[in-house]
């Protein structure tokens, strides 16, 4: 038995548990893997979104994530970044970036550290990692995060043989069609399938950006998806019957698209509230379902929205519409710079506490645990 401590915080509805392995290596690589489960799990374990392991950016630290994880050809520079990024989901498997999550680690650095700003290294399991900047008020509220510049979806993620170039750091997808039963789609009439135009764009994670009221062959949908208790009543069943579809229209394309998205896609589905605002419903494929808020799905869609519209604007309310039912002033805020497109909003810490980690089987803490038998199938298990 291990006691790990950690903390709790939200940021628009997202919950992170965060592991602090700045000042001493608390948890192993396949102990990391394992403990996935018991901080995500509500029945088993804490209940959160993901957990988040901040760690030193040292040679020690990067040597032990190549050993174990064999995830790169060549291993990154230690002093290239103060910090790194580790981002767990709830099978274990290591995921890339994560918006909401930096702002949350950014707001421990400075509760817990007094850190104002750091660098910090994203996208482990990448071949090549990306380094960024975070940093907190000195009100200890606020977080932000500058993600950089978006650009193209690593080949690794995407096949692009059914896309088109929409502009260098954009692919378009003109029709990918989604499949339904007969009935399904009743409320709008007799269909069975639904085609989508989408843009791709890679923001730390690859996101699929589809604006139903002019991306959807039945633009109709896009009403369902965007309604509210505020617009209908609960007897209506539009809240019930659009978030069905966000889910099946997310798992759809997660479970009959693998050609083109082999390690899963996230899906926005936005709408233009105004110039500066925009709503959006995000369903992530770490999770396989929708997420109240996605921070990098806030910048990609952003993103997406001025290049379409050939728009010169330095700063983009995202509002997570799931989020918004619980808080209805919850946004992303999306700042345009010369240096990158930055987020900002109001992580929050909810607890902390210490764990007591049981050692229990897991595939990916069994197959790390085997790295030096196969490491080649390792590789390919978490990747």
């Amino acid at each position: 038995m291990k006691l790990v401590p950690f903390v709790k915080y939200t940021s628009c509805g997202n919950n992170f548990v965060i592991v602090d392995a700045t000042e001493q290596p608390l948890l192993s690589e396949a102990e990391m893997s394992r403990f996935a489960f018991q901080a995500t799990n509500t029945s088993f374990g804490v209940g959160c979104d993901n957990l988040l392991v901040i760690q030193r950016c040292s040679v020690e630290v990067l040597k032990s994530i190549a050993d174990s994880r064999g995830y790169w050809h060549r291993q990154p520079e230690a002093d290239q970044a103060d910090y790194l990024f580790r981002m767990f989901e709830p099978d274990g498997e290591e995921a890339l970036c994560c918006g909401n999550g930096l702002m949350c680690v950014a707001s421990h650095l400075l509760n817990q550290h007094g850190v104002f700003s750091a660098s910090i290294l994203t996208e482990i399991p990448l071949h090549t990692p990306k380094v960024i900047q975070i940093g907190a008020g000195s009100d200890q509220q606020g977080g932000w995060v500058n993600l950089g510049h978006p650009r193209r979806t690593p080949v690794e993620l995407a096949a692009f043989g059914h896309s088109l170039a929409f502009s260098p750091n954009i692919d378009l997808y003109p029709e990918i069609i989604i499949r339904f039963r007969a009935g399904d789609l009743r409320n709008v009439g007799n269909a069975t399938q639904l085609k989508i135009k989408a843009h791709l764009v890679f923001t730390g994670e690859p996101h699929l950006v589809i604006f139903p009221d002019i991306d959807f062959s039945i633009p109709e949908l896009a009403d369902y998806i965007f309604s509210s208790s505020d617009q209908w009543p609960v007897k209506d069943r539009r809240e019930s019957f659009g978030t069905w579809l966000v889910e099946h229209i997310g798992q759809y394309l997660n479970n009959h698209y693998k050609t083109l998205f082999p390690a899963g896609i996230n899906v926005n589905l936005a709408r233009q509230q105004s110039s500066r605002v925009i709503e959006n419903r995000c369903f992530e494929r770490g999770i396989n379902r929708e997420t109240l808020a996605c921070g990098t799905g806030a910048l990609g869609v952003a993103y997406v929205y001025s290049q379409i519209n050939q728009l010169d604007l330095d700063e983009i309310d995202v509002l997570p519409h799931r989020c918004r039912w619980h808080d209805k002033q919850a946004q992303i805020r999306i700042h345009r710079t010369d240096s990158g497109w930055s987020l900002a909003s109001g992580p929050v810490l909810l607890f902390d506490g210490v764990y007591r980690l049981l050692s229990v089987s897991h595939p990916v803490v069994e197959h790390l645990s085997a790295q030096q038998d196969d490491p080649a199938e390792l590789k390919r298990l978490t990747s």
